[in-house]
C-alpha cells in the first residue's frame, strides 16, 4: 500500500508543496514575494517528493491558510527533520501539533531510518516542540559545523520481534505493573501483583514462539523501553487477513510526549508488513480510550454492556473497534 501524501487532523492539514507555496517561504525568509530563492526552495522540495515519495509538508491551519512547513529530507543513513511556522500563527503549539503528526506518519510509512532534528543550544522553543513530539536528545550525535554548535534530537524507534529476551521481559513486566497501578486499562484489577502480570506476559511469550502473535516495542534512542503492544493473529483461513492489537501501553511517567501515537504507528506498520488488512482492538468502557483510538482511524463496531467487571458494582462495557489498514 502506498503511503498517503496528505496528513490531516481535526483542524490541521499537511500537504505536499505546490509552486504557489513560494509566497509562504518568502514570508518565512523575510524576502519579497517575487524573490527567486523561495521558488528555488519549493522546486527542490517538489523534486525530493518525486524522488522519495515524501519530503516537506505545508502546514495549513484552521482557516486554510499556509502557516509553515515540516520537512523530512533523506540522507544516506538518517532522515533530517526541519520545522518552521510564521510568527503570530500559533507558534510552538501549532508547530508541535504538526510535528507530532509527521513523525508518527514517518514511523508508520517511511524507510526505517533514524529521524533526527538538529537545534542550536539556545533555541529552546524548537527543542520544546521536538521533545513534545517524542524526540529525545542524543548527545553522541551533537556536533559543530564551522562556528555553529548543534544539539541533535532523535525519534524513538520500533522493534518488531517474535520473542521476548530476558532483559526486555523485566522491563515490560515493570511497565505493565506500573501502568496498571496508574489506572491503565491493561487487563487486570487494580493492585494486581507482579506474579499475576508475569503469568499473562509469559503467555504472550508462548504465543510469540507459536507464531500467533508479534511483539512491537517502542524504544528511546538510548534503548529504554517506552511502550509496547502485541499484534495477535487469529487462526483460520477466512480471517487470516485480520489481526487484533492487544495490551497497548506506554510508560505512564512520560505522558504528553506523543509515545501513544508513535506506538500505534509502529503497530500499524508491523501489522501491514505482515499482510494484515483489517485491525481490531478492544477496550474497557469509561476510560476515554475510544476518543484516542478514533484519532487513528478506528470506528466502534461492537459493544457488550457490562462485560468488564472492574470491582463491586463497577461493571464496564467491552468496546470493540476496527479500521482498515
Amino acid at each position: 500500500m502506498t503511503a498517503p501524501r496528505t496528513i490531516t487532523s481535526d483542524d490541521l492539514s499537511l500537504l505536499p508543496p505546490v509552486e504557489d507555496d513560494a509566497a509562504l517561504v518568502a514570508e518565512l525568509m523575510g524576502l519579497p514575494a517575487d524573490a527567486g530563492r523561495p521558488a528555488e526552495i519549493v522546486r527542490a522540495w517538489r523534486e525530493h517528493w518525486e524522488e522519495h515519495g515524501y519530503g516537506t509538508w505545508i502546514i495549513s491551519g484552521p482557516a486554510g491558510r499556509a502557516v509553515g512547513f515540516v520537512g523530512l529530507r533523506a540522507h544516506t543513513d538518517f532522515i533530517r527533520v526541519t520545522i518552521r511556522v510564521v510568527d503570530g500563527e500559533g507558534g510552538d503549539e501549532l508547530a508541535s501539533r504538526a510535528l507530532r503528526l509527521v513523525v508518527a506518519h514517518a514511523l508508520e510509512w517511511l524507510p526505517e531510518l533514524p529521524l533526527r532534528l538538529r537545534v542550536a543550544p539556545e533555541d529552546v522553543g524548537t527543542r520544546f516542540v521536538a521533545e513534545s513530539a517524542g524526540m529525545e536528545h542524543a548527545p553522541d550525535l551533537d556536533h559543530v559545523t564551522g562556528e555553529d554548535e548543534w544539539l541533535v534530537l532523535e525519534l524513538p524507534w520500533v522493534r518488531v520481534t517474535d520473542r521476548i529476551p530476558a532483559r526486555a521481559r523485566e522491563a515490560m513486566l515493570r511497565m505493565w505493573v506500573r501502568v496498571n497501578d496508574a489506572g491503565g486499562a491493561v487487563g487486570f484489577l487494580p493492585g494486581a501483583s507482579e506474579d499475576e502480570v508475569a503469568a499473562v506476559l509469559d503467555g504472550y511469550g508462548e504465543r510469540l514462539e507459536r507464531g500467533s502473535a508479534t511483539l512491537v516495542a517502542l524504544n528511546s534512542p538510548g534503548g529504554d523501553l517506552l511502550g509496547f503492544g502485541f499484534v495477535a493473529r487469529p487462526s483460520g483461513a477466512t480471517v487470516a487477513h485480520t489481526a487484533n492489537l492487544e495490551r497497548i501501553m506506554t510508560d505512564p511517567d512520560r505522558r504528553g510526549t506523543n509515545h501513544g501515537a508513535l506506538l500505534m504507528a509502529g503497530l500499524h506498520r508491523a501489522a501491514r508488513d505482515a499482510g494484515v488488512e483489517v485491525a481490531t482492538l478492544d477496550y474497557r468502557g469509561g476510560t476515554g480510550l475510544g476518543e484516542f483510538y478514533t484519532r487513528y482511524g478506528y470506528t466502534e463496531v461492537g459493544r457488550v454492556p457490562g462485560a468488564v467487571r472492574v470491582g463491586p458494582d463497577d461493571d464496564r462495557d467491552g468496546v470493540i473497534m476496527a479500521r482498515s489498514l
